[in-house]
């Protein structure tokens, strides 16, 4: 039996394999933008108030 040195394959890209991804993400991305709206719930409580860095607030007094 004789023993070799085992040898890295070198990287193979496969232009049918990188345009199927590229075709996929490019139709999620467009059937995600026009995607339609969900209704909105009636039944939802009321978004609190949320200051200038996106904190909501805790208190109800005037600034």
């Amino acid at each position: 039996m004789v023993h070799t040195a085992s040898a890295p394959r070198g990287v193979v890209i496969r232009p049918d394999l990188l345009i199927i991804i590229a075709l996929t993400g490019f139709l999620g991305f467009s059937v995600g933008q026009n995607w339609p709206q969900a209704a909105p719930s009636t039944t939802e409580a009321a978004i609190p108030s949320e200051d200038w860095h996106g904190n909501v607030r805790r208190s109800t007094w005037p600034d």
